[in-house]
């Protein structure tokens, strides 16, 4: 059986996905949850995702009822993935904010960065990691 990949899902796609089931970054959580890859994280992006998860916009944004799916997710998204807690490495990538995901894509030897930010998917590759869409990783599999 081949190596599964192994993808740092950037926090936008993952908040996406769990906002809805529709498009690519909810297919993505779909195959996750059947296997289809492995989701590194780190103990900095478990932070955001918590602080994103408690936006009172977010909970606009969810379909009714959902909160507590949401949060059910998340608690069983920490027991499925690898948490890292990778040192800062220098970067010249000019958005600061994200830094944590390139140390994390670095560290944890990730095959594949998936993200909706134009700016990060402009590196293409991070030392051996290469930086995609969400569309594109779907592709991949």
């Amino acid at each position: 059986m081949p190596r599964k990949h192994v993808v740092v899902l950037d926090t936008n796609v993952f908040v996406s996905g769990l906002i809805s089931a529709k498009g690519a970054p909810g297919a993505l959580l779909l195959r996750f949850r059947q296997g289809s890859f492995e989701i590194v994280t780190s103990k900095a992006q478990l932070r955001e995702i918590r602080s994103v998860l408690s936006r009172p916009s977010l909970g606009r944004a969810l379909p009714k009822g959902t909160a507590r799916e949401v949060l059910r997710f998340f608690l069983a998204f920490k027991k499925l993935t690898r948490v890292f807690d990778p040192p800062r490495l220098p970067w010249e990538f000019k958005d600061v904010d994200d830094h944590f995901l390139l140390d994390l894509a670095v560290y944890s030897r990730a095959d594949f960065l998936v993200t909706g930010d134009k700016a990060l998917r402009s590196l293409a590759l991070v030392g051996r990691c290469a930086v995609v869409s969400p569309t594109e990783f779907l592709g991949r599999l």
